[in-house]
């Protein structure tokens, strides 16, 4: 069974934010899907940070097209730098088409509201 690590930072208010790391895959694909789902309520804008994820399959990657899927257009947001280890990965399957990816910068400089 692989290992993955999530960390829920509730003092974001309405927001979710969810820090990963880890392997994801398909030995915790479904537990990766009831977690973030239990934890991003309707309407709210769930951002994910996957800097510290050292691999994705493609269970775990259909876990984040079906809650970007889920969530409002727009409100899923994948923390993700250039040199994340999984950040080819996401731009080969065209994770851009369904959720907002951003650097930790862009996300910091971005206006609010």
């Amino acid at each position: 069974m692989s290992a993955y690590d999530l960390e829920l930072d509730e003092t974001v208010g309405p927001d979710v934010a969810v820090s990963l790391s880890g392997e994801l895959d398909l030995t915790n694909a479904r537990e990766l899907e009831e977690r973030l789902c239990a934890a991003a309520p309707p309407g709210s804008l769930v951002v994910v940070d996957l800097n510290r994820v050292v691999f994705i399959d493609s269970a775990a990657l259909h876990v984040l097209f079906k809650v970007a899927r889920q969530v409002r257009p727009g409100s899923l947001v994948l923390v993700l730098e250039p040199d994340a280890p999984v950040a080819r990965t996401l731009e080969i399957v065209g994770m851009r088409d369904a959720a907002r990816i951003s650097s930790r910068e862009q996300l910091e400089n971005a206006p609010s509201g």
